[in-house]
């Protein structure tokens, strides 16, 4: 069954695994809970990362949309219907930003792909882990009963039907605290498994997006750059210190 992820509902992981009752070792017991409480903030911050990606997507989307109204409102403002060349430059900055909407849409679209649908499939499991500790917990009550009951069975008189019972008792218990072993060792082993790979999931989506954005802001670089006069291109951080301090030195307060 596929499961549909909303990451503005409800957290999957909201109840905590029960303490065992010495059905289990104190120490399988703090590890459950403590692997439970990391799981609880990964799911939490996988939805943080959600909304602060989906925030990014929009900021991108707005501002592009901003500077397309810019380029449209000075093509046709009246400066440039009457200045020839501010009207030439005008038109390539119309242009220049008309492709950055079509780098614009591409980098939206990787970031959904580099991390929004790997958030998908790793917060898709958190639902299965809530089952898991649901059914673990559901066994564990049952155990406890027919461990009571065996208790309170073991307590009367030792006639031959109340043996007979008490021995059926005996079984239905081992089955039931074998059955809970089994499901609670599984969570025990694999809850710090799923934990421990998050860094060797995630790590291939940052790298990814770092290299879409770096090919997006230099695509943008080049692209503006290509409107600006050839003088106006410094070759590297020293060319424009050398610049700036000529421009200083020419400044009639300087001197």
């Amino acid at each position: 069954m596929t499961l549909t992820w909303n990451p503005l509902k409800k957290p999957s992981l909201c109840q905590k695994p029960s303490l065992s009752q010495g059905l289990a070792s104190y120490e399988d017991d703090r590890l459950l809970e403590l692997n439970f409480v990391k799981l609880q903030e990964m799911e939490e911050n996988s939805k943080k990362l959600y909304k602060e990606v989906k925030r990014s997507e929009d900021c991108l989307s707005e501002l592009h949309k901003a500077e397309s109204k810019l380029a449209s409102d000075l093509c046709n403002s009246q400066i440039c219907e009457e200045e020839p060349e501010l009207k030439l430059l005008c038109d390539k900055y119309v242009s220049v930003v008309y492709q950055m909407g079509h780098a614009t849409e591409d980098l939206i679209e990787l970031s959904q792909r580099t991390v929004v649908d790997p958030m998908k499939k790793i917060t898709g499991e958190f639902p299965h882990i809530q089952v898991a500790i649901k059914k673990r917990d559901q066994t564990l009550a049952e155990t406890l009963r027919s461990q009571q009951k065996l208790e309170k069975q073991q307590k009367l008189e030792r006639s031959g039907p109340n043996i007979v019972k008490t021995e059926q008792m005996k079984k239905a218990f081992q089955l039931a605290k074998e059955d809970f072993e089994k499901q609670n060792r599984l969570l025990v082993m694999e809850l710090p498994q799923l934990y421990e790979k998050r860094v060797d999931y995630f790590q291939p989506s940052l790298q990814a997006l770092i290299c879409s954005q770096v090919d997006y802001y230099g695509e943008s670089t080049r692209s503006f750059s290509s409107l600006m006069p050839e003088s106006c291109r410094p070759k590297d951080d020293v060319d424009v210190l050398e610049q700036k301090l000529n421009q200083i030195k020419s400044l009639s307060i300087v001197g």
